[in-house]
């Protein structure tokens, strides 16, 4: 009888140990996944602004947030919300570039898409020189946490842009992976390439802008920057034709877009530079 209990509690207790070790690795597969995104960290990457002089490089500063997302995105740990988010709720709010001057209206953005951190700043460029300043506000207590800056030469956007990304990712005691050229060229990811395209554009090199920007919308046909510097490096080369075909897709694709007011401005002068070629043959 005792060798039968003994037996019994032995059975038992192997069943039992086996049924917790199975609940335990059954919990333990599938809380890693929602514990996991409960420690990353969601920053929303608003638009900068422009205080170079004249502000020609307004849309440069509107497309910053996107392009230190892109190099920020890589790091483990970090996720940004998406684009399409904030156009949403800059469209709802009726919400402007020219309305995020003072950190409130910022921090209630931030508020609004569930955000830990917004990430916001400034772009400055003089005599070919680009200096960018990033600043990162709490968006429970309103507190700006951290401030940095990195500048260099307009041309080496990808080098610039790249230092700033790192001193931001320190704060979080991240490790940012090195992205290299080739690392762009394998990319599917929509953002490498349309960070390429912009260095190539302020490298003058605008065929080879041309075909970065198409990469980009390739692999994401909703990227408005993409789509707005594709049509700028034709309308820089004076191809009117195309560039009014560009400035139109934008229009169609994009109406509510930041950038649809100067999109209408260029579409404007192709067509003016479009009407006078016949008269100057």
């Amino acid at each position: 009888m005792r060798a039968m209990t003994r037996l019994s509690i032995l059975l038992f207790s192997i069943v039992f140990l086996c049924t917790t070790f199975a609940a335990v690795s059954s919990t333990g597969q599938t809380e890693d996944k929602p514990r996991a995104a409960r420690e990353s960290i969601v920053i929303a990457a608003l638009p900068f602004a422009d205080s170079s002089p004249g502000g020609k490089y307004a849309p440069l500063a509107e497309s910053m947030g996107d392009i230190i997302a892109t190099y920020l995105g890589r790091a483990e740990g970090l996720t940004f919300v998406e684009r399409k988010e904030l156009n949403k709720v800059f469209k709802e709010h009726k919400l402007t570039l020219a309305g995020l001057v003072d950190s409130e209206t910022k921090v209630k953005i931030g508020r609004l898409l569930g955000a830990k951190y917004i990430l916001t700043g400034g772009v400055a460029v003089v005599n070919k020189k680009l200096k960018i300043n990033a600043h990162l506000f709490e968006v429970e207590t309103t507190r700006l946490v951290r401030s940095e800056a990195a500048e260099g030469e307009i041309d080496k956007l990808f080098s610039v842009v790249g230092a700033l990304a790192e001193k931001l990712a320190r704060g979080f005691n991240l490790q940012l992976p090195k992205i290299t050229e080739e690392d762009i060229d394998k990319s599917p990811e929509a953002g490498l390439h349309f960070m390429r395209g912009l260095g190539y554009y302020y490298g003058n090199m605008l065929d080879h802008a041309i075909a970065e920007f198409m990469k980009t919308l390739a692999l994401d046909p909703k990227y408005s920057k993409a789509r707005y510097w594709n049509a700028q490096c034709y309308f820089d080369e004076h191809e009117w034709q195309h560039a009014k075909i560009e400035y139109e897709r934008f229009l169609k694709d994009f109406p509510e877009d930041q950038l649809a007011p100067k999109v209408k401005q260029k579409l404007k002068r192709c067509e003016e530079e479009m009407a006078k070629k016949p008269q100057e043959n």
